[in-house]
């Protein structure tokens, strides 16, 4: 399975680690491939540098996302932005998911989600979700039913 990883969601996995340890611990084991490009890379490492929101998560997790996850991050260079998303800031969130050959992507951008965005989205495959319905499909994948003997 293959996401983008919108800026919110990472915001949201790194300052909720109780909640989404799941979501970090599933990407730490490789259960999906995170795909971006080198300009979200850019805006995760600029967002994650804003004081209000760098004081607000965990130094080990900020450290862990810096020396590690970012580095099972695959790089795509999108040719093109295409230009669906109200907010042009979201195209290149768009141009990863659609050069990275991406399953979902993982937002809760009003903009990502119109339905302009998500029904041309949808025909090319890529379906809109949240990081919370990212962990519910993949239990639904691992969970298998009890054998009776």
């Amino acid at each position: 399975m293959r996401v983008v990883l919108d800026t919110n969601q990472l915001v949201a996995a790194l300052l909720r680690p109780p909640e989404l340890a799941t979501f970090l611990m599933a990407w730490e084991s490789a259960r999906f491939t995170v795909v971006a490009s080198p300009a979200l890379i850019n805006e995760y490492r600029h967002v994650l540098a804003y004081p209000e929101i760098a004081s607000l998560i965990y130094p080990e997790l900020r450290r862990t996302f810096e020396t590690h996850l970012i580095h099972d991050i695959e790089l795509v260079n999108p040719p093109e932005l295409p230009r669906l998303c109200r907010d042009p800031d979201d195209d290149k969130v768009i141009a990863a998911a659609i050069y990275g050959l991406a399953d979902f992507i993982l937002t809760i951008d009003q903009d990502l989600m119109a339905p302009e965005v998500t029904n041309t989205l949808g025909q090319m495959g890529i379906a809109i979700s949240s990081t919370a319905n990212l962990l519910r499909l993949l239990d639904s994948v691992t969970t298998r039913p009890e054998r009776s003997n």
